[in-house]
């Protein structure tokens, strides 16, 4: 695997030897050994990818094949690539914290919000920038998954 500077994203190359060892854990979870070290993950889709929570820390990833970031360094994106700022429940729980406010200004990976499962929290980070336009819980409510949390627009 390599990562491009250029285009901020990790390519594959498939003459490249790396030894993994991951195990499933559940469903969409897995332990994973990478260079002695190990982590927990747990992989859910997400409208712009994935959502992959690595020892509690959510990260949104997008997938693509050399056509996907060819099309993409021509400005040709997919229509679902350029869709703003809808932030659901990927998984039922409580919001435990919420660190934004409806009107902030926000960045890309902008911690948003704490939502408690299962005894783990797991915090939420915004997949992109703009201005928070509407919140739809408060601290305290439960969720189920696929609710609609907070709005971010452009």
């Amino acid at each position: 695997m390599e990562f491009s500077d250029s285009l901020d994203q990790l390519i594959r190359k498939s003459g490249s030897n790396i030894k993994i060892d991951c195990v499933r854990l559940g469903q969409n979870s897995y332990s994973l050994i990478l260079n002695g070290k190990s982590y927990y993950i747990t992989l859910n889709s997400h409208f712009q990818g994935y959502e992959i929570m690595v020892d509690h820390h959510s990260q949104i990833v997008k997938v693509q094949d050399e056509l996907d970031i060819l099309l993409e360094k021509f400005g040709m994106k997919k229509d679902i690539d350029i869709q703003l700022g809808e932030i659901h429940a990927q998984i039922p729980g409580l919001i435990s914290q919420i660190f934004v406010k409806e009107g902030d200004d926000i960045e890309s990976n902008q911690k948003l919000f704490i939502l408690e499962a299962m005894k783990m929290e797991n915090e939420i980070n915004s997949p992109v920038s703009g201005i928070v336009d509407k919140i739809h819980y408060k601290v305290g409510d439960k969720v189920e998954k696929g609710n609609l949390i907070m709005d971010i627009i452009n």
